[in-house]
């Protein structure tokens, strides 16, 4: 018989406090760190037989865009769960919305719709590009941990010498691995009065002193801390134009939902309106347009009336 393994997941428990104050902060020995990351007793040896211990894999659901995802095994999971659920305890910065309660994309997005100059871009491969070396340091420097604990951890939350892209501790530790950067950008904003805002990778700023001069400035610090801004993905929006934060549009400092998010409801509800007598009907669809309605909802409130009636005529 087959037993499902209890998904694992982070756990906040209501927390939230300075890193002084974190059960991270300044380990002084692997004995301690050991009984910090798990909650049965474990050896030093089974915590550095677990580093590497990735399943690694191509996502391919964007053909055109693979992905390589680094999603730790059983035993490394739990440790990076446990890790993952203590930094997400940490206090961070009021210009986060990611990973953050009550925020979101759309949080996010809601900042900037001020008629004024936007500069949004995203940091070339961020977890890839965060190595072990910028762990270490976070722990070292700004936790406080010995020496050799740090190193333990850095070796323990980074897969082939960088931050994994498929383990809960990706996104809170790419934070914390790079919080100087972020800290810098947003220093050199509140200076121009430039509103900043970050969601994972994705910095967004807006204010009229939003110019070539400042975003100049913010890809100089970017690459000082060892990234690359997006070529592709960095996009300065004039006053009065339309523009997409995080997926949102925003115009006539109003939050919409982009026209391709429009259509792709619409394609949903035509599809289920070509079942007959409600049967047969993919639970897969359902759920899909379901899904789509209610995140439409986050930016549009109308579109929860949507939801309401697709949930009311297609779920029984």
């Amino acid at each position: 018989m087959n037993i499902k393994r209890k998904k694992l997941k982070i756990i906040r428990n209501g927390k939230s406090y300075s890193p002084k104050d974190s059960p991270l902060y300044k380990i002084t020995s692997k004995k301690n760190l050991l009984s910090i990351i798990s909650e049965s007793p474990i050896t030093v040896e089974l915590l550095k037989n677990s580093i590497n211990d990735y399943n690694i894999f191509e996502d391919r659901k964007n053909p055109l865009k693979p992905r390589t995802i680094e999603k730790p095994n059983p035993t490394l999971d739990k440790f990076h769960s446990r890790i993952a659920s203590l930094l997400c305890r940490i206090k961070t910065p009021d210009f986060i919305h990611s990973g953050t309660k009550n925020r979101s994309h759309v949080s996010n997005a809601q900042v900037h719709l001020k008629n004024e100059n936007t500069f949004t871009t995203d940091i070339k491969s961020f977890f890839p590009s965060t190595p072990t070396k910028k762990v270490f340091t976070f722990f070292y420097s700004t936790m406080k941990c010995e020496s050799d604990v740090s190193e333990l951890l850095a070796q323990l939350c980074t897969c082939n010498g960088h931050i994994p892209t498929g383990s809960r501790i990706s996104m809170p530790l790419s934070y914390w691995a790079n919080h100087k950067m972020f800290d810098e950008l947003s220093s050199i904003s509140n200076k121009h009065k430039i509103i900043m805002t970050l969601y994972v990778d994705d910095i967004t700023f807006t204010g009229n002193n939003v110019n070539k001069k400042f975003i100049n400035t913010v890809r100089k610090i970017i690459t000082r801390h060892g990234h690359i801004m997006h070529p592709t993905k960095s996009i300065f929006y004039p006053k009065n134009s339309i523009k997409i934060v995080t997926g949102v549009a925003i115009r006539n400092e109003k939050s919409l939902a982009k026209n391709e998010q429009h259509k792709n409801l619409y394609q949903d509800i035509e599809l289920l309106k070509g079942f007959t007598g409600k049967v047969n009907i993919p639970e897969k669809l359902i759920n899909r347009a379901l899904g789509r309605a209610n995140s439409l909802s986050m930016i549009e409130s109308q579109f929860g009336d949507k939801a309401r009636s697709l949930a009311k005529e297609f779920k029984t």
